[in-house]
């Protein structure tokens, strides 16, 4: 059997998937090449937090060369460290909307060659074709995550008054995580769009209804992929963190070389978790193409 052959391609069946089928779809799909999918959420993690970090380090500058009890004065600086802040979640964004861009070409079949070329197309041609588009598509997605948390900093915050002062931290910390899985599985009803634009010529907007419209009766399979991710990402860190210690010896985790290395396998553990989603939105963006497939002759 050909190694790049999917085990399981509910793209070309006849018929909507139930939610629970789609699940183990996804899930088989997952297992059956791990491999493959790790390898491109890696190397988009990997790029994710060293722009992330390079921002927190030139944002920790420019705050420790404000004068204490002065920052009011230097609202140029403030401005800056906020555009480094968000440029970097957006910059870090993007590259989330690759590694979909690319799991979606290889779930759906977009990379077969069928013009007889003389190189193979990688994973991430149909996403560098379909630049612009994308690029329009994570700033819609991304304004309207930053939005969701708008509303639900300014909900937590009036909760928040009506808390103990001790229990403060701890409810904040969960009422957080719960108002980001919130948003995001809203979120995650435009998760089909990047699949769409890459496999059928439609427009941005296009592509944004009809992901909404895919949603429809879909609502719980999406959050429950966007709790996973999230989930998953949060085990995978610590697991990492407190796994490794068993490994390495007290002398060496106090060495500088040994934060960084735990640091690195993190994210790798944590991309690790993160194509379930991304194969989640493909299949049911694949869903939309059924319909035009079985019409050729």
């Amino acid at each position: 059997m050909d190694p790049n052959y999917l085990t399981a391609q509910p793209a070309e069946l006849g018929g909507a998937p139930r939610p629970r089928l789609l699940l183990r779809d996804v899930y088989s799909i997952y297992t059956g090449q791990f491999r493959r999918w790790f390898l491109i959420t890696a190397p988009t993690s990997l790029l994710a937090w060293v722009v992330l970090l390079m921002a927190d380090r030139r944002i920790r500058a420019i705050y420790q060369s404000i004068p204490r009890g002065e920052i009011q004065f230097h609202w140029i600086e403030i401005g800056e460290a906020s555009v480094l802040r968000y440029g970097s979640f957006f910059i870090s964004w993007v590259l989330g909307c690759f590694a979909l861009a690319a799991i979606a070409t290889a779930v759906n079949r977009l990379d077969v060659n069928d013009n007889n070329d003389v190189w193979v197309r990688d994973s991430y041609q149909r996403a560098r074709e379909r630049f612009g588009p994308l690029l329009l598509a994570a700033c819609f997605t991304f304004g309207l995550f930053l939005a969701g948390m708008a509303v639900v900093i300014s909900v937590e915050l009036a909760l928040l008054l009506k808390v103990a002062a001790a229990r403060r931290l701890q409810f904040g910390y969960y009422a957080g995580l719960i108002g980001y899985a919130i948003v995001a599985g809203i979120g995650s009803w435009f998760g089909m769009a990047i699949p769409l634009l890459l496999a059928e010529n439609v427009g941005v907007w296009a592509a944004l209804k009809k992901s909404m419209k895919l949603s429809n009766g879909y609502e719980g399979f999406l959050f429950l992929l966007v709790v996973e991710s999230l989930a998953g990402s949060y085990v995978a860190w610590y697991a990492v963190h407190y796994g490794l210690s068993f490994l390495f010896p007290v002398q060496l985790r106090y060495t500088a070389w040994y934060g960084w290395f735990v640091y690195f396998v993190s994210i790798l553990a944590s991309a690790a978790v993160q194509p379930p989603m991304f194969i989640g939105f493909s299949l049911l963006a694949g869903n939309e193409r059924k319909p035009a497939a079985s019409a050729l002759p």
